[in-house]
Order: C-alpha cells, then structure tokens, then sequence
C-alpha cells in the first residue's frame, strides 16, 4: 500500500501543505483544492506551479479528484462537464504523473429508490472518455450521490461492466450515508472492485479523528494487506477544528494538526 495525503487536507495553501507533507515523509499527495479553486478549474500557470512544489519536494502525485458528477444526471452542467473539464482533467493527470481521476455518480434524487438508467449510461460514457485520454476513471461513493455506500457504488460499477471503471473504497462516507458497519460487513462483497482507498472516520453525523468513529481502521488495513492491495490510501480528514480535550501542537493550525494526528494513528496500524 502506498500512503498519500490530500493537500488541501493539510492547508488551503499548496506550498505549505507540500512543505508539511514532505517534513512528515508522506510520499504522496492526492490534489483536489488549489488556491485558485477546485482542480483542474484554475489556471494552467497555477497548475504548472503546484506540480513544481510537488518535483521540488521529492513528492509524487496519488490521484486528482476534480469533483465531477456531484449534481443531478440531467444537470445542463454534466455535457460541458464530459465535452471539456473531464479532459482537462485527465491531461493534468498525466501532467501531473497519476492516471487516476475521480468522479461520483451523481446526486441522488429522493423521489427514487433506484438510480435512473442514465446514471449508469453516463458513468460508462465518462469511463470510456477517461480511458481514451489514457486515464482510468475511479467511482467514490458518497452520502449524497448515488452509489452512497460502498455496496451501492459497487452495485453501480457492475451494472456498468467497464474495465476502465473501479471503485474508490471510501469506508467514511459510507457510514456518514449510514451503512452501520462499513468494513467488514460491505468489503467482503467490493474488495475485488478497490483500486484507490479515502481515509477518514465519522461519528454522530459529523467528521471526526481517524481512531474516533464506527470505521474499524485497523480491521480494514490489515484485510487490505492480506488481499494484496498495492494501491494509494489517502488521508482525507476532513476536520478544520480541533476537537474538544485534544491538545494543539506547535507550528500547527488544528486542520494541520488534525491530519498529523491522522497520519501518524494510520502509520501505526502499517508499520
């Protein structure tokens, strides 16, 4: 397994969270934020900037998560989405030195118990688009979207059949859509669909530490282990504040602060 960070879990600013992640020997970085907005929806000199922080840091680039499909499957958002930032973002992928890009499966509709046909028609359409630009497309499940949980993301990806969509296994936001038992109850039925892994936790409907949540951490690394997962784990933490009792720590802001404790509880359960 090999361990990344999203920078913007880290700091809002590329050039520290790069810094923090390099003094703290995380190999990886995962992009999502930059200064300018979310990724690939900047600049291409903000582009070319960040990926030099990333060389001149001895760092590598995990995985780039330009947030497609979060918003209904008949948005008049999703054509300009697949016809052009899909692309730009597969060739800032390459840039970059990752083939991997994400995507969601749109956001649900409550009125329906299924996802509509065109959700599945969609993701195969962007599946087969990414793999043309010579990347390959990772489905996350989330709260909000269809394919909410990790069985209903699997579901999903089966239904498509592509070989050009995985799924992105993300216990956290399975328990935030309120799958009870994330691992090990929904892995044993994905696990043959991971190739890109989110970590975080949750607790009471809101994020919370890494080790302070339903997600049994250690129980889920050491099944990724034994099932010869030689993909990215990515600390996602999602958590700005400082929780109540936990002490601050010098040089940090408490989102810095929350990651490294993050980092260093999942460095842990590794090694």
């Amino acid at each position: 397994m090999k361990l990344s960070i999203f920078t913007d879990e880290i700091s809002p600013e590329p050039a520290r969270a790069i810094t923090l992640a390099a003094e703290w020997q995380v190999p990886y970085v995962e992009l999502r934020g930059l200064t300018g907005g979310r990724f690939p929806r900047v600049s291409d000199d903000e582009l070319h900037t960040f990926h030099q922080l990333v060389i001149d840091a001895g760092l590598q680039v995990s995985g780039v998560s330009p947030g497609l499909c979060k918003c209904p499957v008949d948005d008049p958002s999703v054509e300009p989405d697949l016809a052009e930032l899909l692309p730009r973002a597969c060739e800032w992928a390459l840039r970059l030195g990752t083939d991997q890009v994400s995507a969601f499966a749109f956001r649900r509709n409550d009125d329906e118990s299924e996802p509509p046909a065109a959700v599945a028609e969609r993701l195969g359409e962007m599946a087969e688009k990414t793999a043309q630009h010579g990347c390959r497309l990772i489905l996350e499940n989330e709260a909000v979207c269809w394919g909410a949980t990790g069985a209903e993301a699997a579901a999903l990806i089966r239904r498509v059949a592509s070989p050009h969509l995985s799924l992105l296994w993300d216990p956290g936001n399975s328990a935030m859509a309120g799958a009870p038992c994330p691992y090990p109850d929904e892995y044993a039925d994905l696990k043959d669909l991971v190739t890109h892994v989110h970590l975080k936790n949750c607790k009471d409907k809101q994020w919370a530490l890494i080790d302070d949540g339903p997600i049994d951490w250690p129980g889920q690394l050491s099944a990724l282990k034994a099932d010869s997962y030689n993909g990215y784990i990515v600390i996602e933490t999602h958590l700005k504040q400082r929780p109540e009792g936990r002490p601050t720590i010098a040089g940090l802001s408490e989102q810095e602060a929350n990651s490294r404790h993050n980092l260093d509880y999942i460095r842990t359960l590794l090694y």
